[in-house]
């Protein structure tokens, strides 16, 4: 009497390796994760800067601080080196000062120049900074708070990665950034 093994041939296994390869790079392409990645990095941008404007208005509030308290027409960048008019930026409006910094502080030393700490109501940490926070592909992927002390309104500024109508429909005057704030056409 002949003993049947059973089991797998190699040439089956193989063949439902090949199958099961086949398929993963089918499902790569239609998942796509490489989008998936830069519209979460874009719905954490939208979120960092709108928790950061919501910090702004309540140390306003919080403060009573009167219109001008803007101490210049200035920009600040989230990432030391930074600067207008490169890397996917626009150029400064005439009159403002640019400036850029590494620090997360919320004393008015870190991007936001605002001692938002001086309030017990602002609920931060720490200022956020871009989920990419350096230059990428040409472009700067960083944060920006502008303030102008003529008109005493702030905007804060964003690249998006992957949502292009956000920034071209956000009520802002520069369809390559994403604008909140009380006025979006100050950058």
């Amino acid at each position: 009497m002949q003993r049947k093994l059973k089991g797998f041939t190699l040439i089956e296994l193989l063949i439902v390796l090949a199958l099961i390869s086949v398929l993963a790079g089918i499902l790569i392409v239609v998942i796509r994760p490489q989008e998936i990645f830069r519209r979460a990095r874009d719905a954490q941008r939208q979120t960092d800067l709108n928790n950061v404007m919501k910090a702004i208005d309540t140390y306003l509030a919080d403060t009573n601080i009167l219109p001008t308290w803007c101490s210049s027409n200035m920009i600040s960048f989230s990432r030391a080196g930074s600067n207008a008019g490169a890397s996917g930026w626009p150029s400064a409006p005439a009159g403002y000062t640019v400036t850029s910094t590494d620090s997360v502080a919320l004393d008015g030393t870190g991007w936001v120049k605002l001692p938002l700490a001086s309030s017990t109501l602002v609920n931060l940490s720490s200022l956020p900074k871009d989920p990419i926070n350096n230059i990428v592909g040409g472009i700067n992927y960083v944060y920006a708070f502008v303030c102008s002390n003529t008109l005493g309104q702030y905007e804060l500024n964003g690249i998006l990665e992957s949502n292009p109508s956000a920034m071209q429909n956000d009520g802002g005057n520069q369809a390559g950034l994403y604008e909140i704030g009380p006025n979006k056409n100050l950058y």
